[in-house]
């Protein structure tokens, strides 16, 4: 009964020792393997234009997100923040699908759904990506009400005008805390 005891105390010393390593391995490589949080995400719309937005992945498999597209000058349609959903395709790669709502610029009338499928794949490090993504639309011709569902199978959405046959190059770029205190001279 007595080396019962004494083994059972071992092997929990031993499971002890080892998960702490373990715990310690997790520490010591940073964020490898997390997809999950900000980043300033480029779209290239163009030879040497890029749009930022702003992306968070979270840990629970949604997306919210911004983008500057509706500062862009003499834009047809204003957009919403997006929402979305992500899930890994491979140990360095995930797959997302987002929403968001388009406004006319003028009157604030919603004309039309915006929908992002994107495929990306992380650096080593998981601290940067590239990846390509696809901007679909549908009309909303006579405001909400006449907005189609955006998860039917019926709904027919269209290739945003301009998007290159094999959709947008997109990279980013993990947001890093910055410590506090005066800016650097």
């Amino acid at each position: 009964m007595h080396r019962h005891i004494l083994k059972m105390a071992a092997l929990a010393a031993v499971l002890v020792s080892t998960a702490a390593a373990a715990d310690s391995r997790v520490l010591a490589i940073g964020n490898w393997g997390q997809v999950w949080g900000t980043w300033i995400w480029y779209t290239q719309v163009g030879p040497g234009v890029a749009m930022p937005a702003l992306i968070t992945f979270h840990a629970d498999g949604t997306i919210t997100g911004v983008d500057s597209s509706s500062a862009v000058p003499n834009t047809t349609a204003n957009e919403s923040p997006l929402q979305g959903v992500w899930e890994r395709t491979g140990w360095q790669s995930i797959g997302g699908t987002s929403l968001l709502f388009m406004t006319d610029p003028q009157t604030g009338v919603l004309v039309a759904l915006g929908r992002s499928r994107s495929s990306l794949t992380f650096s080593g490090d998981f601290n940067q990506f590239q990846g390509t993504m696809y901007f679909e639309t549908v009309g909303c011709p006579a405001g909400p009400p006449s907005c189609p569902d955006p998860l039917a199978s019926s709904t027919k959405w269209m290739p945003m005008p301009g998007m290159p046959p094999n959709g947008f190059p997109v990279n980013g770029t993990r947001l890093q805390r910055i410590p506090t205190g005066p800016l650097p001279q």
